[in-house]
């Protein structure tokens, strides 16, 4: 025990005093969008913190890039700074490519929880709402195709797919003042509306509750709902 701690000691001096050693860098915008390539996770953290103008669309994509296959602390650092740039209208457009979107369709059930909370409020900028919408829709079908029963015992894999419907619903949330709401997401939510987890049936509930303004169709989710026995649940009836 005694040797581990020191080991690990050592290696959190070394990487303490190499976060010193490029803090004090000072390095050009170019030199930190090349680090942003790169594979030094500490130093592209930094450099995602340094950030702070995008000069092209290229640019923009390889920040994008950064919110998926990295470590944590990277893709959260992304999603911060994804959602600094796309807040300002001098850098919205660099953000609506489709394979960006797909890329932030991924960030909204990334298992950082932070991430997701970020990418719901990132897609709130996007223009091809419907292009998002609908892969949004896809994203839950899949999810839902795997279940099964609604109602069966709690899992980690079930649990891993609760945790997709949950920032999904809520990211149809966040966009919801675009949508038109249509049969399919009726259906979908008269499925998730009987899950089993109450988190799910909260956020069924606070989804329907806004879609019910436009399309009195959805008030049948919220008579599903209407006798829960879960507090969260009965705040939106």
């Amino acid at each position: 025990m005694e040797n581990y701690l020191e080991i690990n000691y050592d290696k959190n001096l070394k990487m303490l005093l190499q976060a010193f050693s490029y803090c004090e860098a000072n390095l050009k915008h170019e030199e930190i969008i090349n680090e942003l390539s790169g594979c030094d996770d500490l130093k592209k953290q930094l450099c995602l913190i340094e950030l702070n103008t995008l000069i092209s669309q290229a640019e923009a994509d390889i920040l994008v890039s950064n919110l998926i296959n990295q470590s944590g602390p990277i893709r959260e650092t992304a999603s911060f700074k994804i959602l600094e740039f796309i807040k300002d209208e001098k850098y919205r457009h660099l953000f609506q490519k489709r394979e960006n979107l797909d890329i932030f369709v991924k960030g909204i059930t990334d298992i950082n929880p932070s991430v997701s909370r970020n990418v719901v409020e990132i897609i709130t900028y996007i223009d091809d709402w419907k292009y998002l919408y609908n892969s949004i829709l896809i994203e839950i079908k899949t999810t839902l195709s795997k279940f099964g029963d609604m109602k069966q015992e709690r899992s980690y894999v079930t649990n891993k797919k609760n945790f997709n419907l949950y920032w999904n619903l809520e990211a149809i949330v966040s966009i919801s003042s675009k949508l038109k709401p249509d049969n399919l997401l009726l259906e979908i939510l008269s499925q998730t509306a009987l899950s089993n987890d109450y988190t799910i049936r909260e956020k069924t509930a606070k989804t329907a509750q806004v879609l019910a303004k436009k399309n009195v169709e959805f008030i049948k989710i919220l008579n599903i709902l209407k006798d829960d026995s879960n507090i969260y649940v009965l705040k939106y009836m």
